[in-house]
This record gives structure tokens, C-alpha cells and sequence, in this order.
């Protein structure tokens, strides 16, 4: 497995695909930032980043990455590279859902580090900040959430066009994230586990409104949950994206 993750590292040297894990979380952050010049507090400024990132940018990274990979493996040898020779195509698959995890990992880190120093550079603006261990958490769980759209993103990104695959995935994370996290039937949609994690550990709706102690919805039972249905729904559709993968080329 080793050799495939470093073809695959290998395949991004020299390309926007890696600058993308350090501009995206500024882009977050700057476009929530914007907003507190609009007389918000700085607190409400990072709360909003976090919830903005769970809800789009996290998916647009890696519908971006998913969709860059498939655009470097066509326009280099059009996957010609991959099946002349006698190389597993189901690691070669996983090896590509493995890096694309460890970028957005690296993002999310980015993210971070980014709100902590400007949490510490901005603290005589406010005394209410965001502990540094919730940034981390809330953030870090999100990353383990989403990485079940992974695999399914890299697999529709071999058949419909980038642009039109973060419409339909921004649209879905809208909708079905957004729009259904408070239901009681959260757990079936895995598209609100970023931001339904997020609840208990921000103290902050799905839509972003802060909330009060007592709300029924900050309930930390929901975090083990969510995570284990979540790195189970990753697990499953890698699997299964590899078969096909395989499968596919090798009857084709």
C-alpha cells in the first residue's frame, strides 16, 4: 500500500491541489471575518467560521480534490498508466480516498492553527473567545464526519463534470444537512453529522445562532454516535467504490 499512496502523492507535486489545503481555510475564515466589520462580535465571527466549514467548505474541499484527482489521472494518461499495468486497481482506489483524507486533514489543521492565532492576535477585542480545545474538536470531528463523501465524490467525479458535482454537493449539504440536523432522525442522514456534532460542543444551532444551556439539542450522546455511523459509512462506501472500480475497468 505504501508504493500507491506515494504514486499518488506524487501525482499532485507541482499542482494548485495542494495550495488549495491552505487558501480554502483562509477563505473561510476571511469571508466570516468580513462579517464582523458588520458590527458582529469577534466570538459570533469564529463560530460562524466553524459552522460554515462543517456545512460548505469541508464538502466543497473535497469535491475540489476529488475532482482535481480525476482531472490530473485524465489529462496526464487518461487512467492509461493505472491499467497497463499488473497493479491492484482496488488499493490504487483506496490509496486515492487515503491521500484525498489526508489532505483535508491537513486543511482542517490549517483551519486551527489559523483560528488560534487570530483568536490570540484579536483577544483585546473580546473577552468571550472560543476555547482552543473546542476549535480543535469541533473541527476535527467534522473532518471525521465528512469523510464518508470522500469515496462517493471521487467516484462521481469520474462521471459528471466538477462544477456540476459541488452544485448537486452543495446543494445536498444545504438541504439535507442544514435543513434536517435538529430532527430527531439526524442519524439517518449523513449529511448533518458536521453540523449536528458541532451543537454540543459550540453551544451553537446548526444554523449558526448560538444557543442557551438548557437547549435540548446540546447532547453529547450524539458524538459518539455520529462518528461511529459516519467512519462505518466511509469504510462501506470505499469498499464499495473499489469493487466497482475495479470491476468496471477490468470488464471494460
Amino acid at each position: 500500500m505504501k508504493r500507491y499512496l506515494q504514486s499518488e502523492l506524487l501525482k499532485t507535486k507541482g499542482s494548485i491541489l495542494r495550495k488549495l489545503l491552505i487558501l480554502v481555510p483562509i477563505v473561510c475564515i476571511c469571508i466570516a471575518y468580513m462579517f464582523s466589520f458588520l458590527g458582529g462580535d469577534i466570538r459570533l465571527t469564529f463560530l460562524s467560521s466553524m459552522n460554515h466549514w462543517g456545512l460548505l467548505w469541508m464538502p466543497a474541499l473535497i469535491m475540489l480534490l476529488c475532482g482535481m484527482f480525476h482531472t490530473i489521472e485524465q489529462n496526464d494518461t487518461g487512467y492509461k498508466t493505472i491499467f497497463s499495468f499488473p497493479i491492484d486497481l482496488k488499493r490504487s482506489w483506496i490509496a486515492k480516498n487515503m491521500v484525498i483524507a489526508a489532505f483535508t486533514f491537513i486543511a482542517s489543521i490549517a483551519l486551527g492553527v489559523i483560528f488560534v492565532v487570530l483568536q490570540l492576535a484579536l483577544i483585546h477585542q473580546t473577552s468571550k473567545v472560543v476555547p482552543f480545545y473546542s476549535c480543535f474538536a469541533a473541527i476535527l470531528i467534522s473532518w471525521l464526519v465528512s469523510l464518508w463523501q470522500i469515496p462517493l465524490c471521487l467516484w462521481l467525479s469520474k462521471r459528471i463534470n466538477v462544477f456540476v458535482l459541488m452544485i448537486i454537493g452543495c446543494a445536498a449539504n444545504l438541504e439535507l444537512g442544514a435543513g434536517k440536523a435538529p430532527s430527531s432522525l439526524w442519524w439517518l442522514d449523513p449529511w448533518t453529522y458536521p453540523l449536528r456534532l458541532q451543537v454540543p460542543i459550540l453551544h451553537t444551532h446548526p444554523n449558526g445562532l448560538i444557543l442557551k444551556a438548557d437547549n435540548i439539542l446540546i447532547n453529547f450522546n450524539v458524538i459518539p454516535i455520529g462518528i461511529a455511523l459516519g467512519l462505518l459509512l466511509f469504510i462501506v462506501l470505499t469498499i464499495l467504490t473499489s469493487v466497482i472500480f475495479a470491476n468496471r475497468e477490468v470488464i471494460s
